[in-house]
């Protein structure tokens, strides 16, 4: 069901490892009409030390542009605003201090994307600002810390991939501490490349493609450089090695690059020239529409029948053969659940639709294994590439799925925040019911259906008078349940 948005203006923040960009777009008589744009080459992934940590000069610099961005956000409902992280954020370790802080300044959640994740947005926001002709197409997307790969048509993606080489982490690599631009970084940064896309070159290959696009900064900035052999839309082969030679020839090239970018940018023309060798690419056109523009599509989706999530979930149930009427029943009681007694706030994660899509993969791991089916469950969406879900709202639906039957133990829960538990302790209490009371696998009519309240930490469930006397089996799961339960701090009473 489509929702009418509280304002129409919506936001998108790119945490990338090189730049952050912020863009904001207005819905004008059903089209997004971009009205501003921001943008910041942060570097965060100049920032990694080698213990993994996130440094102090990195972190300020990052929040000095979020205080930045923010500014520009203070009216924009925060459920319209998604921000979100790449490869640096991925990597940095005990980064929750220095997110925490973010989030505060921008006032709204900030999302962990996997690699994956990434080369789905950056699609989706290439696939807005080209014609669509039934062709594939690649586009190949340079960040600071990963390129994404993704052959696609129209506006659906076909395969992706996200390979870890990028301008800023390259430059690191391979010229930390040379003050010039040297043949022999520029052939190691080259070769480390080709490396890389050799794992998945014969893939890309077979699958074939009728046009390339590039979508990122660095592919702007080279073709900038090109304007007078390429004209500025597009980087051929033939100029793209004229500019590897000049970089060597001609000190004031790289010098007319704005901003930090001149220091980085020879990595990016590195990578480019293995892209272009390992591929077999001739021409490639550059695009402005990338991640942050996908992010923003994805975003106004969300409050249609567009969410990418629901499409993800439908397809996990048909991969993994779910039982279509047992998830919709087990999904159904659990929200009536649910309305009943609400919980604590989630940030980020939408209660009612995570608790919904647990529902409907709760039984995902059958296919594998019965006896064991909810810790292959969990497996399944902790660690694949499930399209459309930050790594935090797959955490959540990972948890829900892995505990939504058997033993409840809190070590499973150790490593979510007092205030994540609280939240999530009234989710996990209506799945379990709603799989409880769903074991025949029948449907329960509406007058069966028990009304649930909660007091303090004790849910109480009340059936129809008679119904739990009739129902033995279902009586002997619920005592079972209130012995699981103690075991988290919760209360379970049933009459």
């Amino acid at each position: 069901m489509t929702q009418t948005p509280a304002s129409p203006y919506f936001a998108a923040v790119d945490l990338g490892s090189n730049s952050f960009h912020m863009i904001i777009a207005r819905i004008q008589d059903g089209k997004i009409e971009i009205v501003d744009r921001e943008k910041d080459m942060v570097q965060l992934a100049r920032g990694i030390m080698a213990d993994g940590h996130l440094s102090v000069a990195a972190q300020t610099r990052a929040l000095d542009c979020l205080k930045r961005f923010a500014e520009r956000l203070r009216d924009i409902p925060s459920d319209q605003v998604r921000a979100v992280g790449t490869k640096s954020l991925r990597t940095a370790r005990q980064s929750s201090g220095f997110l925490r802080e973010a989030e505060a300044i921008l006032g709204a959640p900030i999302q962990i994307i996997s690699g994956y994740e990434e080369a789905r947005l950056v699609y989706v926001g290439l696939s807005h600002s080209v014609a669509n002709d039934q062709n594939h197409r690649l586009v190949v997307d340079i960040g600071g810390g990963s390129t994404e790969f993704i052959i696609g048509q129209d506006y659906e993606p076909i395969i992706m991939e996200s390979l870890s080489m990028g301008c800023v982490t390259f430059t690191e690599k391979y010229n930390r501490n040379a003050e010039k631009i040297t043949r022999k970084f520029m052939e190691r940064a080259y070769l480390a490349a080709c490396a890389e896309i050799e794992v998945i070159r014969q893939v890309y290959l077979r699958m074939g493609w009728r046009i390339v696009f590039g979508t990122s900064g660095t592919a702007r900035a080279i073709a900038d450089l090109l304007v007078d052999k390429d004209g500025g839309a597009v980087i051929s082969r033939n100029s793209l090695n004229w500019l590897h030679e000049e970089i060597f020839n001609n000190k004031a090239l790289l010098a007319s690059v704005p901003g930090p970018r001149a220091s980085v940018l020879p990595a990016g023309i590195a990578i480019l020239r293995a892209v272009f060798e390992q591929l077999k690419i001739d021409t490639l056109h550059v695009s402005d529409y990338a991640l942050k523009e996908g992010l923003l599509y994805d975003t106004v989706g969300r409050l249609s029948d567009q969410d990418s999530r629901n499409r993800t979930v439908k397809k996990l149930q048909e991969q993994y053969k779910v039982d279509i009427d047992q998830a919709k029943r087990v999904a159904d009681t659990a929200q009536y659940l649910w309305k009943q007694i609400d919980g604590p706030i989630l940030p980020g994660v939408s209660r009612t639709k995570v608790l919904r899509w647990s529902a409907q993969l709760h039984e995902i791991g059958l296919s594998i294994s019965h006896s064991s089916h909810h810790h292959h469950g969990y497996y399944l969406l902790r660690n694949g590439d499930v399209a459309g879900f930050g790594r935090y709202e797959q955490y959540i639906l990972a948890n829900l799925v892995r505990s939504h039957r058997k033993g409840l133990y809190p070590e499973k829960f150790a490593d979510m925040d007092e205030k994540a538990v609280a939240a999530f302790a009234p989710l996990l209490v209506c799945l379990r019911l709603a799989t409880v009371l769903h074991r025949r696998r029948e449907d329960l009519g509406q007058e069966e259906l028990p009304k649930l309240s909660v007091s303090g930490h004790i849910y109480t469930l009340k059936f129809p008078r008679g119904w739990l006397s009739k129902h033995p089996l279902t009586l002997a799961s619920l005592e079972a349940e209130r012995e699981q339960y103690d075991r988290i701090g919760v209360g379970l009473e049933f009459k």
